[in-house]
């Protein structure tokens, strides 16, 4: 009998323990999370790099009523401000909230509605490529960024600096015609920063070809159109 109770008390401390030792040991969740770059714009991709430890699930609220569950969620807001940015991460037995405020900016935008001279008729397959001088639309050098209307006679140039644009804009014809603003204004105002900037461009038919010396031409510049104007002017464009 001695034997048994010197056994019994044995076992309890041995189990009790086995119980300590087995018990997994465990970190407290430390959330954190970087924001990749440090400018952000409207409609551009943001990337948030999660550096959080002992954590294996987590919760986004990006400020702008989304939100997301993935460890490094990527986001775009469409709208600019500053947006308060909590990520929450979950460990085994607690969790932890990281919050930062992120700006976003608006994009400087250039958007150019080409029209018929004398009309509100959009001009529809017509070259339009923007430079950054006088000097190099003269010459057609170094041109910043070209594209082609579509049938709203509309492009739209994202991205860009508050300075002054020079447009070129041409439509071949035939050898000798084609449809340009040479004579009709092609010279921007300084851009406003962080805003959509809408222009009116209009064109009209002239005869030679397109290298003819641009340095005759007189400098002139024309005058943005307003968000409604030109919204306007597109829409009733597409009931024609």
């Amino acid at each position: 009998m001695k034997i048994l109770k010197f056994l019994i008390p044995a076992m309890v401390m041995l189990t009790f323990s086995a119980c300590i030792v087995d018990r997994p040991y465990h970190e407290d969740v430390n959330a954190c999370f970087t924001v990749s770059g440090s400018d952000h714009y409207v409609n551009e991709a943001v990337y948030f790099v999660n550096c959080s430890q002992y954590a294996y699930s987590y919760e986004w609220d990006f400020g702008d009523g989304f939100g997301s569950n993935q460890r490094n969620p990527i986001h775009t807001y469409t709208e600019q401000g500053n947006y308060q940015v909590t990520m929450t991460a979950y460990g085994d037995y607690d969790q932890e909230t990281f919050t930062d405020v992120i700006s976003v900016g608006g994009s400087t935008d250039l958007n150019i509605l080409i029209v018929y001279k004398g009309t509100e008729d959009p001009v529809s397959n017509c070259e339009v490529t923007i430079f950054g001088t006088e000097t190099d639309w003269e010459n057609l050098t170094n041109p910043i960024a070209s594209e082609t209307t579509g049938s709203n006679g509309e492009v739209v140039f994202t991205g860009l600096s508050n300075v002054v644009y020079y447009i070129d804009a041409y439509k071949y014809v035939t050898e000798t015609s084609f449809y340009s603003n040479y004579n009709l204004g092609y010279a921007t105002e300084a851009l406003v920063l962080n805003q959509v900037n809408s222009y009116q461009v209009e064109v009209e038919l002239l005869t030679g070809t397109k290298d003819f010396d641009r340095k005759s031409v007189v400098i002139k510049s024309i005058k943005p159109c307003s968000k409604e104007e030109y919204e306007r002017i597109i829409k009733e464009s597409q009931n024609k």
